[in-house]
């Protein structure tokens, strides 16, 4: 009986200690960034946008041919700037060193734009009654509507409830161009790196944080072929464009681990 006894508390205590157990893993939560999660942000994108056009128009006026120009921005650019709102999804997790692998993947949407505008209309074509495709155009303007993106993440835990993180790697957005009456979707990607820190909100979830990030991103160059009837007055038209650049955006969102 007495043996019965203390096989009875010994299973009774085994029984508390590992819902204690129980109890304090989930009091603590998982650390950030570990495990599966979710996130959404929100944050301010600016950028800058270089360009080289080479007219490939030969064209005449008052007897006289000009050949094709090479126009380019050898330094600074045009600037990129607005609003985008987006999500994270990934896995990662804690060594026992306190260091952290994972990998991410990044969408956004965005209204980042640049605009140029003229008082005074510039025509597209040289307005004869051979070519009419002729209008006038006093507004150009790109905007980055959506971007998509990979990367892998290296980080160390500062203390339980904080990471710090880096990471690389590639990323691919849209733009929407107008000239005109005339609009266009065009591609541009390049790799990306960034940096994060991430703080455990335990007073309203244990398993959710607070997120901050900085990235860069570098859009590499992206040709825009085939513009015709811009810029003529007689004889072939159209031109040949690269365009190049980079952006940096500031982030602010929160991630829940699972």
């Amino acid at each position: 009986m007495k043996q019965n006894k203390t096989i009875i508390f010994a299973l009774s205590f085994m029984l508390a200690a590992c819902l204690a157990t129980k109890q304090s893993a989930y009091a603590e939560g998982t650390a950030p960034g570990e495990g599966v999660y979710l996130g959404a942000f929100m944050g301010m994108g600016m950028g800058i946008l270089q360009s080289k056009v080479t007219s490939t128009a030969t064209t005449s006026h008052n007897g006289r041919t000009n050949g094709a120009q090479t126009y380019e921005t050898d330094r600074g650019g045009l600037g990129l700037s607005g609003i985008q709102g987006g999500g994270w999804f990934g896995y990662g997790f804690k060594t026992a060193d306190d260091l952290y692998f994972g990998a991410e993947l990044t969408a956004l949407a965005s209204d980042e734009k640049i605009e140029l505008t003229s008082t005074n209309g510039i025509k597209n074509a040289d307005g004869t009654t051979e070519n009419t495709n002729t209008s006038t155009i006093t507004s150009i303007s790109a905007t980055r509507t959506w971007t998509g993106g990979a990367a892998v993440r290296v980080g160390y835990y500062v203390n339980a409830d904080t990471l710090f993180a880096l990471k690389g790697g590639i990323a691919v957005s849209g733009f929407d161009v107008d000239i005109g009456s005339s609009s266009e979707d065009y591609y541009a990607g390049g790799p990306q790196v960034g940096g994060s820190i991430e703080t455990r909100l335990s007073k309203i979830d244990p398993n959710l944080s607070l997120r901050m990030e900085f990235v860069y991103t570098d859009y590499l160059t992206a040709d825009v072929l085939g513009q015709t009837n811009v810029g003529s007055s007689t004889g072939s038209t159209g031109y040949d464009a690269e365009l190049t650049g980079h952006d940096t955006a500031g982030r602010i969102g929160v991630m829940y681990s699972f």
